[in-house]
């Protein structure tokens, strides 16, 4: 019988993702087998191949036309338009692309040049522009995909697969295709699986921008395999999972057969040699009996009346990491993702050594972050070189929480002596232990960049994040690093309950003031998470009241009310505005892109040019990188060309004029929560997309030449 674990979109298609690779490791060291896929990369060869554009193009020229020539939009109507009237022009540099996106990112001398990746970068977010605009109103990139305005509902989840919304539905049809349906004369590649022949097929939820595509492969795979054991896991259906109440985990089950909570190398070494005796199992009952003392898997217990049933987990299950295998990467052609030359995550602990950090929420448990575990260095230093040779691989990640500091050190011995040739990077928490002899010895193992949770610039925000260390300290460790030729990447992140406009301002400046001595960064925006210590203990915090949007059944974005009220707009545009003037300093772009914290486009350039890379490469390229683009050839495709009788600046002026007004009230109000299986005395935000659509149904319509 044949077993599949995916890798599904939208996520990084740069690099293998380490999960699934771990999970074969392991089960081949036990007689047992799965086969890896990666349905992200295939998905990104697929989005960008001609044939793919030019059915796009007919979409967007089609849809574009058809609204063009109405006598009136209404408002979601007009959104649409601006969004197909941008992605038209996009859509037609995707198609006149010469060399492809694809070839630059893997051909090194054109991933190098700093105008043509430039020009490549911009091309792929254009084209997920113009994907958004075919499929409005989602919203798709390697990072997200969402509804343009509202959460997701399982009713929008549901519906999204009902009515074919997912760009990669013929993707899908492609990749899927069984034996039966195999079109021999076409000379398509022999069907992946044989429909009678397949037992098992896992899907690995890593990121929250996966689970749509996720839950659509549920769906999709049940109508083609309506025997295989379906089951869900990985980090982000996890951390929704764990903290759903019993009514939307069995929402949840309605997918799948099974969820795979937390670690999943035992789970599936006891779930494999049951699935014959499962799928003979007559009624739900006898199956659930199978699987009912599996460890980490979340089942429905059958209830006494047909449709009725209670989640049930099994007993918990958490793996010494002394016990770990190394991850096998033989399924996947580790020379499809899009970059020029291979890399491997592997991850030598799990969890955190410190645990303690207010906001953080990170990975398979249930609060704050896991057990933290270590691979012996000297076993991780074998096993690094093992992987080396056996993938023809220089380049790693170290993928994991955190390296404690005594342990990254060790490591980098333990490299050294065996005269190892990697070069990696990883995050790492800034500790006065970091000397700068030790620093020396990091580089010299390998190490090449390192990524640091640096937070706040503030020393009170950072003591009410329980960060453990101060400004000063953060400061000098990170310049011995810089010292020892190790590129430095800072995270860091306003709006943390209880900081203050002035304490924002210190976190941006303070980047300005070391800016010889920081290569990346990012400054985010604080989110809530369920699982951290401030979602636990929020009173701590100066917060009131947590609360979600009505329509967010998976729970994905906490709200919160706290004491001091919200920060005023003006406020928050002046951070804004100063965090632009200092990033004007390096070239910085969101993942999966060089210029991103922790990539593996970045780090690659740093290999390539150094820890400067980014205040010095991209900017010989000024119009490549920020400048006007110029006009794309016509495509000649129907109503790509097609001239605008509606008026785009005053569609997209109306547009903010009405989300200023509405989203103050849709997301920042609450009310008793209306919806069953709610829990009892619950208060959420009104936003759900029904809201939506009524308050969008209010504003008036725009009459062509108008």
């Amino acid at each position: 019988m044949q077993r599949f674990l995916i890798h599904p979109p939208f996520a990084d298609p740069t690099q293998p993702y380490l999960s699934l690779p771990t999970l074969k490791g392991w089960l081949r060291a036990r007689g047992l087998d799965a086969t890896v896929v990666d349905l992200n990369v295939e998905a990104a060869h697929w989005l960008f191949e001609p044939s793919t554009l030019k059915v796009l193009g007919r979409r967007i020229g089609q849809r574009f036309s058809h609204l063009n020539r109405a006598h009136a939009l209404d408002f979601d109507e007009q959104r649409e338009y601006v969004a197909l009237d941008r992605a038209r022009w996009q859509l037609e540099r995707a198609l006149a692309a010469d060399p492809s996106p694809i070839e630059v990112f893997r051909t090194r001398d054109l991933f190098y040049d700093a105008t043509q990746y430039s020009l490549a970068r911009r091309t792929a977010d254009g084209l997920f522009e113009a994907v958004s605009a075919a499929h409005w109103p989602f919203r798709f990139g390697f990072n997200h995909a969402s509804h343009a305005v509202v959460p997701w509902s399982f009713e929008l989840l549901e519906r999204y697969w009902s009515e074919r919304h997912s760009p990669l539905h013929e993707f899908y049809e492609r990749a899927f295709v069984t034996a039966e349906d195999w079109d021999w004369e076409a000379g398509d590649p022999p069907p992946r699986f044989d429909a009678d022949d397949v037992d098992f097929i896992g899907i690995s939820v890593v990121f929250p921008s996966q689970i749509p595509e996720a839950l659509y492969l549920c769906r999709f795979l049940r109508e083609r395999l309506p025997n295989a054991f379906l089951a869900l896991g990985g980090p982000a259906i996890h951390q929704v999972t764990v903290h759903a109440d019993a009514p939307r985990r069995a929402r949840l089950l309605e997918w799948v057969d099974a969820i795979g909570l937390y670690e999943g190398e035992a789970t599936l070494e006891a779930l494999f040699p049951r699935l014959e005796a499962w799928r003979a199992a007559e009624g739900a009952a006898a199956r659930f009996e199978l699987l009912r003392d599996i460890p980490n898997l979340l089942v429905l217990e059958p209830g006494a009346e047909p449709g009725s049933g209670t989640p049930h987990l099994g007993p918990r299950f958490t793996l010494d990491l002394r016990e770990a295998e190394l991850p096998d990467y033989s399924d996947l052609d580790l020379d499809a993702y899009l970059a020029p030359s291979r890399t491997l995550l592997y991850a030598p602990t799990r969890g955190c050594y410190w645990g303690k950090c207010s906001f953080c929420y990170y990975g398979l448990t249930d609060t704050a972050t896991a057990t933290y575990r270590e691979i012996p260095p000297e076993r991780a230093a074998a096993d690094l070189a093992s992987l080396s040779r056996k993938y023809g691989v220089k380049n790693v990640y170290i993928s994991c929480d955190v390296l404690a500091p005594k342990y990254a050190v060790r490591l980098a011995e333990a490299l050294i002596e065996k005269q190892s040739n990697v070069r990696w990077s990883s995050d790492l928490k800034i500790e006065s232990y970091f000397t700068a002899e030790r620093c020396e010895l990091l580089f010299k193992s390998g190490l090449r960049s390192a990524a640091f949770g640096i937070e706040s610039g503030s020393d009170r925000i950072l003591e009410l994040m329980r960060k453990g260390v101060t400004r000063a300290t953060l400061t000098e460790v990170n310049r011995r690093f810089h010292a020892a030729g190790i590129a430095t990447e800072w995270m860091t992140f306003t709006d943390h309950p209880d900081e203050t406009h002035a304490e924002a301002l210190e976190t941006v400046r303070w980047i300005e003031d070391e800016a010889e001595h920081v290569d990346l960064f990012i400054v985010g925006r604080f989110g809530l998470e369920a699982g951290s210590h401030i979602a636990q203990e929020p009173s701590r915090y100066g917060i009131k009241s947590v609360y979600y949007a009505e329509g967010d059944d998976l729970r994905l974005y906490a709200e919160y009310t706290h004491r001091s009220g919200r920060r005023p707009r003006a406020v928050d545009d002046n951070i804004e505005d100063e965090l632009d003037r200092v990033a004007t300093a390096w070239d910085l772009h969101p993942y999966p892109w060089a210029g991103a914290n922790s990539t593996h486009h970045s780090f690659l350039h740093f290999l390539e040019y150094g820890p400067r890379v980014f205040r010095t490469h991209f900017q010989r390229a000024p119009e490549a990188t920020h400048g006007g683009l110029t006009e794309p050839p016509v495509s000649h495709i129907g109503g790509m060309r097609e001239k605008t009788r509606f008026d785009v600046e005053r569609i997209e002026q109306n547009v903010t004029a009405f989300f200023a007004e509405y989203l103050p009230t849709a997301l920042y109000t609450t009310l008793p929560s209306r919806r069953a299986g709610g829990e009892g005395g619950e208060e959420v935000a009104p936003l759900t997309e029904a809201h939506y659509i009524a308050a969008a149904a209010a504003v008036r319509p725009l009459y062509s030449g108008s």
